[in-house]
């Protein structure tokens, strides 16, 4: 079976729920009265979760924010009779009992967020085949889908948090119609495009005539400093042969062939 539907005796009537703006509820076109907020809350809860079960825990958490009341469990099924009897007047399959919890039996497409997700997936497949008008004609029918804040009216961090999470995905949305180009990444820059670095100068190889740089030998002492107190070294006079002021030194002369034998016998004699 299609959308949700339920018989009042004359005709069949299809039941709607929107969350992308205040919580609601359609039989036909006619607007459902949800009743209380907690009643409302509870909806929500179990729209989110459409088709799963939520534990008792799970919900009394969700609308009492960790600080139920001592009958929170007795106010719940009092709470999923007000809705079954306002969804669901014939009949109890709409909202049923699950794992110790509740589950909410939606048709297909009978959310708004369930209609808005699967136009987003139409949009995506159109635009992988290279059809972006269409794309963008799709993302423009999911976002009329919204009717302001989501869950609007509905406080605690499990709201919160799917409040925050719905919005995100239709910033999604909305970023696709200003750079509908964007939903693929960029293709990488080919190589031949690709900029080259400059080379980078060669330095000119060593002159092998030239003498490396000395280098300074830690293990030696470094030079001594000039004393200023100390005569400076005597001066040659051009004129003369020996230092001005001094009087030469000579070493004593030396015979270099002293001791050596220029002529040694010849074996054979």
């Amino acid at each position: 079976m299609g959308d949700s539907e339920m018989n009042d005796g004359s005709s069949s009537l299809t039941v709607r729920f929107e969350i992308l703006g205040p919580v609601r509820a359609y039989r036909g076109a006619e607007v459902v009265d949800l009743g209380p907020i907690k009643q409302r809350a509870l909806l929500a809860v179990l729209l989110l979760n459409a088709g799963r079960a939520v534990p008792m825990g799970q919900i009394i958490a969700a609308l009492w924010n960790g600080d139920p009341p001592e009958n929170g469990i007795d106010v719940v099924q009092r709470f999923v009779g007000g809705l079954r009897r306002a969804l669901d007047p014939e009949r109890t399959s709409l909202i049923a009992l699950a794992d110790g919890g509740y589950v909410l039996r939606a048709g297909e497409n009978a959310i708004d967020v369930e209609r808005f997700r699967a136009s987003m997936a139409r949009a995506q497949g159109e635009h992988q085949t290279g059809r972006l008008d269409a794309a963008a004609e799709e993302v423009r029918t999911s976002l009329g889908l919204w009717q302001g804040e989501p869950l609007a009216g509905l406080t605690g961090p499990v709201f919160e948090s799917a409040r925050f999470r719905l919005n995100a995905e239709r910033a999604t949305a909305s970023q696709f119609l200003v750079r509908p180009m964007r939903m693929h990444p960029p293709e990488p820059e080919s190589p031949e495009r690709a900029p080259v670095a400059p080379a980078r100068a060669t330095p000119p190889p060593a002159d092998p005539t030239r003498a490396a740089p000395a280098r300074l030998d830690p293990t030696r002492a470094a030079p001594a400093r000039l004393d200023s107190t100390r005569a400076a070294p005597a001066r040659l006079d051009p004129t003369r042969l020996e230092p001005v002021g001094e009087k030469p030194e000579y070493p004593e002369a030396v015979d270099p062939w002293e001791g050596h034998d220029l002529f040694p016998p010849d074996p054979a004699r």
